[in-house]
């Protein structure tokens, strides 16, 4: 996978894109707190609302670089197909999980993708890993271990909702992965529509199923429900989704992952302004040890 030197302006713009990115998607979390439609039409809205804007980018885009829109190949179709399926299980599991355990658990356990992109680029992908990149992973992960303690639990979360955090994690270093191979021969706006819309035609039945099965509503009764998932569409998707996408492919996959580490942050940051959470010096410590983790793992992000 093609990478910038970090010390590129273009890299340089592209880490701002996925810092902003992952405090957006930090932030918006607290829409998911509103909300009053299942975890997997939840899913459905975030993606499809935006897919009538992405449209509109996709084709201003492509008019402003003077280009036709060509047709996808079958081996960008493949890696969009990943993106769009790993996205999906990402957004399942990542709101189930907000339901069925601590919202420490779900976030840490979400978090921990910044270590499974790194470890599968070195394993597989042949990627080398610099000890200043490890050191500067251990320092966000143990960072947002720290921000999220408070809300860590044992006896009172469920199994199976830590587990859903795994799997969140793990279907979100598939979506890092494969954007960032699509991002090689697509644009961002691109590789957003494609793989956006593939998403919204997997969780679709399955949130009709959720309906039919659970009872989960799928459509939001309220102003609230309706504001909230536009919120999820407009912030979430369409900007935090949007910078990451964007940065991911000028980065490699691994560094934007350990930015990633930052929605915890966003997620704080909301919770402390609007829902009155407290916080004390030992979330200050855990932010500075995630900031000070980026920047170790920005100087050398490859060996």
């Amino acid at each position: 996978m093609r990478r910038q030197p970090v010390t590129s302006p273009r890299a340089t713009s592209a880490v701002l894109a996925v810092v902003v990115g992952a405090l957006i998607l930090g932030a918006t979390t607290a829409a998911l707190r509103e909300i009053d439609v299942g975890s997997t039409a939840a899913g459905f809205w975030r993606v499809a609302l935006a897919l009538p804007i992405l449209l509109l980018i996709a084709a201003l885009s492509a008019r402003h670089e003077g280009r036709t829109k060509a047709l996808v190949t079958p081996a960008q179709w493949r890696l969009l197909t990943i993106a769009g399926v790993c996205f999906a299980g990402d957004l399942v599991f990542w709101h189930l999980s907000l339901v069925n355990t601590s919202l420490g658990n779900a976030t840490f356990l979400a978090t921990l993708s910044s270590l499974w992109v790194p470890l599968v680029a070195f394993c597989f992908l042949r990627q080398a890993l610099s000890r200043r990149f490890v050191l500067g992973l251990v320092c966000a992960l143990f960072g947002s271990g720290i921000l999220v303690s408070a809300h860590l639990g044992t006896g009172t979360s469920s199994w199976l909702g830590d587990v859903y955090g795994l799997l969140t994690g793990f279907f979100f270093t598939g979506y890092i992965i494969a954007v960032g191979y699509c991002r090689e021969s697509l644009s961002t706006a691109d590789t957003m529509l494609y793989s956006s819309g593939l998403c919204a035609a997997i969780l679709l039945p399955l949130a009709i199923v959720a309906l039919i099965v659970a009872g989960e509503p799928i459509l939001p009764n309220s102003v609230t429900g309706w504001l909230s998932v536009f919120a999820l569409a407009l912030l979430a998707h369409l900007a935090g989704q949007g910078l990451v996408a964007f940065g991911v492919g000028r980065l490699s996959a691994s560094l934007a992952a350990v930015i990633l580490c930052l929605e915890g942050v966003g997620a704080m940051t909301v919770g402390a302004l609007f829902y009155a959470e407290n916080r004390d010096i030992w979330d200050l410590s855990a932010v500075i040890l995630i900031v000070s983790g980026i920047a170790l793992a920005q100087r050398d992000a490859a060996g």
